[in-house]
């Protein structure tokens, strides 16, 4: 096992009390709604987590405005002492082997240097609503860069 392989697994409760709200939000919004806006969410040193969103001053906004707002409000966070960092977002990825898919992306970051992609694969079935697939992980370098 490598040293980045047991650091997963020792921070594996962190990256599922982030990853989990996130994903189960952005599932709400994608059925409510068809699309959603990235959001975050914020794990303290006492355990606690707390959902995290952004928007500009006007009415009408998209993930380009939102993002930058949103990375600022969790680097904030960061320098507050939180333990660890969550975003969620709409992506389209394709699979290794497979076709080209939507997904919701969560980018894990924790200060102890560990960041992960988890990826959760969806299809819109035509009268059926959304079909989600497996989640999966991947190793990632850190997009909001919350402890550098």
């Amino acid at each position: 096992m490598t040293s980045s392989d047991a650091l997963y697994s020792e921070i594996k409760p962190d990256i599922d009390a982030l990853a989990t709200p996130l994903f189960e939000s952005s599932e709400r919004f994608l059925k409510a709604r068809n699309i959603f806006l990235p959001h975050g969410a914020v794990l303290t040193d006492q355990g606690d987590v707390t959902l995290v969103a952004g928007a500009p001053e006007n009415d009408w906004t998209n993930s380009t405005e939102v993002l930058p707002i949103l990375h600022e409000a969790l680097r904030q966070s960061a320098r507050e002492g939180v333990r660890a960092i969550a975003l969620a977002e709409q992506v389209a990825i394709t699979p290794e082997g497979g076709k080209k898919t939507d997904a919701i992306k969560v980018l894990f970051e924790h200060r102890r240097g560990l960041v992960v992609a988890l990826y959760l694969p969806f299809k819109k079935r035509l009268l059926r609503g959304y079909e989600f697939g497996e989640c999966f992980s991947v190793a990632a370098t850190p997009e909001v860069n919350a402890w550098s």
